[in-house]
Parts: structure tokens; C-alpha cells; sequence
């Protein structure tokens, strides 16, 4: 069994892992699509500040027009996601060392959000994971993803 299987069997809590597996984000995606759950792909290399990393998370995770690019907005819709129903969500984030190394308040801003609506979307039985790959020995990221998956 591969980490996205033991993940999406629910051997880890929803929440935010380090993601070693290499393997191509589309066939993460046909693993998560097979079991009805939404999956997202952030690719990192356009998102390297906090406006790019808005902007990339909007277009990654289909957010709607009215998406207000800033914290708050971000928080909202990763809180929402009606627009596309799911019985679980995994937002896979690529290349995250471009954010985390460079702008790290910014990586800790997104973190809190991302790891709250795992917890918020756990309490109504949705689980919601965030796999972050490409972490390049940040410190930040090491420090807070002490759970790896290969």
C-alpha cells in the first residue's frame, strides 16, 4: 500500500503531512478522484510571496469570482468549498520551499489556515489533508511536519 492509500484509508488524521512520494500529481489525483474526494494541486514555483500564493491557492482549489485575495478570504473559502462538494479534500502542494524558505511568516500564515480547516472539516466528517512536497530542509516546514509519508 502506497502513502496516498494509507492516508485516504484514514491511518493518519486529516491535517498536514510532508509528502515524500515522487510520484506524478495526476496519478495522486485519479487515487483521491477514485474515492470521491476532491483533490487540488498547488504547484509552488507560482507562488513565491503572499499575493502569488493567493492567487495560486485561488486557481488551484477553483475558488469563486468573489475570492478577495487576502487572509481572511483564503480562510473562508478553504472553510466553505460548497462549490465543489466532496466526501473528503487533499490539496497537494508542490514545491513549497519557493513560500517556505523565502516568506516564511507568510508559509506560517497559510499552515494555520490549512491545518484549522483540517480540524474545522474533521468535526463535520469530512476529512481534509494538505500534502506538501519539494520542502528543500526549510527549517519552519521540518519543524512543524514531523509526519512523513513516502
Amino acid at each position: 500500500m502506497n502513502a496516498i492509500d494509507l492516508l485516504l484509508t484514514g491511518s493518519a488524521a486529516p491535517g498536514m503531512y510532508r509528502l515524500l512520494h515522487l510520484g506524478d500529481a495526476r496519478a495522486i489525483g485519479a487515487a483521491v478522484d477514485v474515492r470521491g474526494w476532491r483533490f487540488f494541486h498547488l504547484d509552488g514555483r507560482f507562488a513565491r510571496d503572499k499575493a502569488s500564493f493567493l492567487t495560486a491557492a485561488a486557481a488551484a482549489m477553483d475558488f469563486p469570482a468573489y475570492f478577495g485575495h487576502n487572509w481572511d478570504a483564503f480562510e473562508e473559502c478553504v472553510n466553505d468549498l460548497s462549490w465543489a462538494p466532496a466526501d473528503g479534500y487533499v490539496l497537494l502542494y508542490d514545491q513549497l520551499w519557493w513560500l517556505a524558505c523565502d516568506h516564511a511568516r507568510t508559509w506560517r500564515t497559510a499552515r494555520a489556515i490549512l491545518e484549522e480547516a483540517s480540524r474545522r472539516w474533521e468535526k463535520e466528517g469530512v476529512p481534509f489533508y494538505t500534502l506538501v512536497r519539494g520542502t528543500h530542509g526549510c527549517g519552519d516546514v521540518a519543524a512543524a511536519l514531523s509526519d512523513q509519508y513516502r
